[in-house]
């Protein structure tokens, strides 16, 4: 019912779950198939998961090549100069449409059982989660589903992986001294009134609460 809600970007994400430990640099080639999949299905933002995502955080090295593969497929496929790459595609369309129906049952679901709050409560998502996660590990050990470098085509060479190493001690002392600088500097009078213009605006339900808490 609000025109402001039309203004809806899609953002799309690499899947961080389908990475492995196991023979990492696979995982290039698993994201860039992610990411062309996305691209293909007309996202406006996207961001590529580090091959290293499923060890640590990413290193600067790894982090390039995430954004490589985004410019790659940006700049070399001229896949973004078509509007629909799939053409209609009747297989992607019935897809979709199985899982609008899917999604819609589950929602329903949530509905009639008291709300997404309720069954949380009830450990509801946890419980599915859980069932969902022994059920896709039965079929990785039973090899009814190959991944690549885990349960199919190892490789018996550990690959050795720069690993990011972070001091959370730090990490934590450096922003408590930047949180601490920037009190110290900052207009208090500025501060209260930019805080109090997201209230009144959340009140008032007519202005843009982005752009406010930017200025914030």
């Amino acid at each position: 019912s609000n025109p402001k809600s039309l203004m809806l970007r899609a953002h799309c994400q690499t899947s961080g779950w389908s990475l492995t430990e196991q023979d990492p640099m696979n995982n290039i080639t698993r994201t860039c198939i992610e990411a062309l999949a996305s691209v293909m299905g007309g996202t406006q933002s996207l961001h590529t998961n580090a091959f290293d995502e499923a060890i640590t955080l990413p290193t600067n090295f790894s982090a390039k090549i995430a954004r490589d593969t985004q410019l790659f497929l940006q700049n070399e496929s001229k896949i973004c100069q078509l509007i629909d790459p799939l053409g209609g595609s009747f297989y992607i369309e019935k897809l979709t449409d199985e899982l609008v129906k899917k999604a819609r049952k589950i929602i329903t679901n949530v509905e009639e059982n008291g709300g997404m709050t309720k069954l949380i409560e009830l450990g509801v998502p946890k419980y599915k989660i859980e069932k969902a996660a022994i059920k896709r590990q039965a079929q990785i050990d039973s090899k009814s589903i190959l991944i690549v470098g885990l349960n199919s085509f190892e490789n018996k060479i550990k690959s050795n992986v720069e690993i990011l190493d972070i001091n959370n001690l730090k990490v934590q002392k450096s922003q408590l001294e930047k949180i601490i600088k920037i009190k110290k500097k900052r207009n208090g009078k500025k501060v209260a009134k930019a805080l109090n213009n997201i209230t009144l605006a959340c009140k008032s339900n007519n202005r843009n609460l982005l752009d406010l808490c930017i200025t914030a």
